[in-house]
């Protein structure tokens, strides 16, 4: 696995290749993930639930971070590369073109997982000019792209990957950790969170501009204004948790808003509140929505890549353009007035990621598409393939 970041950073991606990591060595394979060093603090090599990773040195400074991350990762893979059966990368860009580079040298199947869409996505990302060309020739030349989208399957063909070098799979996640509980559990929890309103509201995402939180706090004091006794709580760290706060404090709505940031612990929050909001202008497929989902929570969200699949496939909540603040606010108020409604979302939303979303399911679909692309490797080199 590589994966540029990864623990002790916890964002969606890094949680996902952490899971399915974990997924693959439960069913008896052997995963090491190599990623990046960035502080002194964080050990060389670790043993985190069977699973070894190796922490590359970088110089994490603008203008050296890129340069020295790829050299220390090729040096890694090209001394390392023998040993592995299957070469699995979680970000596009530098890291992914020195894994493909590898994989060509020694044989190895690389395979790209594509972690955003739009104008964060593949096409939009890698840059131009003659190593420009070298890289996305480099991107061109993996040999399987996972997308966990219709919309990012649609640009992974549209940068010239084929239909049969495209597999839809989507992020894996512990849906008997993220779970309903009892309404008596509940209370409990909730009473633990100071969280006394009637109904609360969470949105857990990464303090960026991409996330779009002042349109979420511009729609909620649109909603809160108009009802009482309901409550937000922003959960994430980045770079704009300070604008964050200021935003939540200039509302006439300030005392309805909880700006909590970072916590080791999301999973009481979810099962804290009656719904989710998601209001991202760009997503690959939102780990906390999913979180949200498999916790059985009615979820209101930006028609962005990953919801939108989602609300064609079930009626988990209310989806809305992005970027469009009144249409939010009107959603929240869908759920805030029908329970029943609510109630009956939730219940979708639950069902929807245990059917679709479980660690054994993802795990096991990921494991065929490594076998398929021995099998096709082997092939190519005119051997037979066993296992």
């Amino acid at each position: 696995m590589v994966s540029p970041q990864f623990r002790p950073i916890a964002g969606g991606y890094e949680r996902a290749a952490e899971r399915l990591s974990e997924g693959l060595v439960a069913r008896g394979h052997s995963v090491e993930v190599v990623t990046e060093r960035r502080s002194t603090d964080w050990p060389r090599r670790e043993l985190s639930n069977g699973v070894i990773i190796y922490r590359i040195p970088v110089i994490y400074l603008r203008g050296l971070h890129s340069v020295t991350s790829t050299l220390s990762l090729l040096f890694f893979l090209l001394t390392r590369a023998r040993h592995f059966d299957i070469i699995h990368v979680h970000q596009y860009g530098w890291s992914a073109g020195a894994s493909a580079f590898v994989g060509l040298v020694f044989g190895k199947p690389t395979l790209l997982k594509l972690t955003n869409t739009g104008r964060q996505g593949l096409d939009a990302t890698l840059p131009r000019g003659v190593l420009g060309a070298a890289l996305r020739w480099l991107h061109r030349n993996i040999s399987c792209c996972i997308v966990t989208s219709k919309r990012a399957e649609e640009e992974a063909k549209a940068f010239g990957f084929s239909d049969k070098r495209v597999a839809l799979i989507p992020n894996a996640l512990e849906t008997e950790v993220f779970k309903p509980v009892t309404q008596s559990e509940k209370q409990k929890i909730r009473a633990e969170l100071n969280i006394h309103s009637r109904f609360a509201v969470l949105s857990a995402a990464r303090m960026s501009p991409e996330k779009n939180h002042k349109m979420l706090i511009d729609a909620w004091e649109r909603f809160a204004s108009k009802t009482k006794n309901v409550e937000l709580i922003l959960l994430g760290s980045g770079a704009l948790l300070e604008d964050v706060r200021r935003w939540a404090k200039a509302t006439d709505v300030r005392n309805t808003i909880r700006v909590v940031g970072y916590t080791e612990t999301p999973l009481h929050w979810y099962q804290a509140v009656d719904a989710y909001a998601l209001s991202s202008d760009i997503e690959g497929l939102s780990n906390s929505l999913m979180e949200a989902l498999s916790s059985g929570l009615a979820v209101v969200s930006t028609r962005v890549s990953g919801s939108e699949d989602i609300f064609k496939a079930a009626d988990v909540g209310e989806i809305v353009d992005v970027g469009d603040g009144e249409a939010l606010a009107k959603a929240l108020s869908i759920l805030e007035n029908d329970h029943e409604r609510h109630v009956a979302c939730g219940l979708a939303a639950r069902n929807y990621a245990v059917a679709h979303y479980a660690l054994e399911r993802i795990t096991r679909i990921t494991e065929d598409c490594y076998l398929e692309q021995l099998t096709i490797q082997d092939s190519d080199r005119g051997g037979a393939f066993s296992s």
